[in-house]
């Protein structure tokens, strides 16, 4: 007789908001938080859980190092931000167009731009 497949049994699971996802790309995460400063937006990154930080190191430059950090984590994170936190009009705004930004990210454009002054060994934080 025959014997019955239970799809769901064959689905993957569904990736956690900071998995690294195919299909994704990196920004620096001074534009993915809105903050210039880069502690403050490593604080605000642990507040959400975030665990995907990718530093990278600038090929002419050994000293200097670029945070980035997955489009949709930082989409996640910014929708939570307008979610849970008390900010003025103007923040509002600010993260609600910063969102919009992210989620018209050129993926190809921006890896074509990491890989063009960053080295090949790059590591994770997690």
């Amino acid at each position: 007789m025959g014997q019955v497949v239970k799809l769901s049994d064959f689905r993957r699971a569904r990736a956690d908001h900071s998995d690294p996802v195919s299909g994704d790309s990196l920004v620096p995460i001074e534009f993915a938080v809105g903050f210039s400063d880069r502690n403050d937006c490593l604080k605000k990154i642990a507040e959400y859980g975030v665990r995907a930080i990718h530093i990278r190191r600038v090929k002419d430059e050994p000293d200097a190092l670029l945070y980035l950090m997955g489009v949709k984590d930082a989409i996640w994170m910014n929708k939570k931000i307008l979610e849970r936190e008390e900010i003025s009009d103007d923040e509002i705004a600010h993260r609600i167009d910063l969102v919009q930004m992210l989620e018209n990210v050129d993926f190809s454009m921006m890896d074509c731009m990491w890989e063009s002054f960053t080295r090949q060994g790059n590591f994770s934080a997690r």
